[in-house]
């Protein structure tokens, strides 16, 4: 009889024993089976995401396309842009910024090295925006001539700095493909980058747009001759009127400037390459499903609607 209730007690136990494999099993293949569906629904949100972020792209270049007045400012149509539009299970968001409101780094010098307009520039740009010397923001200018610099028979005072670099590179000898190249540049720690970027790009014409500028940027574009022949016809007051008019209006033409208070004819023959109208536009779309967030970012070259890069996050 105790045999008996002892075999007893030993079915009970394997049967409780299976049991709790079993349960177990059940719970990690549930656990399994939850972690693929989510897995497959971020999957799903996602490429959504990508849809739409990439549709937002194309409504920009719509919104470009279809903006067909000889000027370009912020308060126009493209400029205010798309916020969480809903569109199907998610949203879709729009931005669009004029970079021809920013300096073109290819501008600064010929293939060969030679300074142009933009190398005085640009000099001007990093004493009004990092606070330099004449000195120390020529030599940032130079650091990024010899960098771009495609002759093949040129030899960089910096190419041996290039090399000692872990790992080594070498010089780009030709065109910025993007801003964040200045990190590679000697004289550029990213601090230096940071600053300057907002004011930078890399793609399109050397034109200005007065509409869209920053302050800094149209105090320096005065400087398109050598240091010592430079004369600013307009001081940081006048650049602060200007700035200061466009926030309630646009400027139309050029000429419009006449209607800032102090204004002198002489202000027009201060801004070489400048203009009302801009060339190259940046689209950024942004699209959401649920917890899916993609972005889509384009270079737009207004003329031709041409598409110049496209970057997706």
């Amino acid at each position: 009889m105790r045999r008996l209730q002892q075999q007893n007690g030993m079915a009970l136990l394997l049967v409780l024993t299976v049991i709790a494999l079993l349960t177990s099993l059940l719970s990690e293949f549930a656990f399994s089976t939850l972690v693929d569906l989510r897995l497959t629904e971020t999957f799903r949100d996602r490429t959504g995401a990508y849809y739409l972020a990439r549709g937002g792209v194309e409504a920009g270049r719509i919104m470009l396309r279809e903006d067909r007045n000889n000027y370009d400012h912020p308060q126009e149509l493209w400029g205010q842009g798309v916020q969480n539009y809903p569109v199907g299970e998610g949203t879709v968001s729009i931005e669009i910024e004029d970079l021809s409101g920013r300096f073109n780094l290819n501008s600064i010098a010929d293939n060969r090295g030679n300074p142009l307009p933009g190398y005085h520039r640009f000099v001007a740009l990093c004493q009004e925006v990092l606070g330099l010397s004449v000195a120390e923001a020529d030599a940032l200018a130079v650091s990024l001539r010899d960098w771009q610099n495609a002759d093949p028979q040129f030899v960089s005072a910096d190419d041996s700095y290039y090399q000692q670099q872990q790992p080594p590179y070498a010089r780009k000898a030709g065109a910025l493909d993007a801003v964040a190249e200045l990190n590679l540049i000697r004289g550029f720690d990213a601090e230096t980058v940071d600053q300057l970027s907002p004011y930078l790009r890399v793609f399109g014409p050397e034109l200005l747009n007065i509409n869209t500028a920053a302050a800094e940027l149209l105090y320096a574009w005065q400087s398109s001759a050598a240091a010592g022949n430079v004369q600013l016809i307009l001081d940081r007051e006048t650049i602060r009127a200007i700035v200061e008019y466009r926030a309630q209006q646009p400027f139309e033409k050029i000429g419009d400037l006449d209607r800032v208070d102090g204004y002198d004819p002489n202000w027009l023959s201060a801004w070489q390459n400048a203009a009302v109208k801009g060339t190259v536009f940046r689209v950024r779309g942004e699209g959401q499903v649920n917890q899916g967030i993609r972005a889509a970012e384009a270079i737009i070259e207004k003329q031709g609607n041409r598409l110049l890069s496209l970057r997706v996050d």
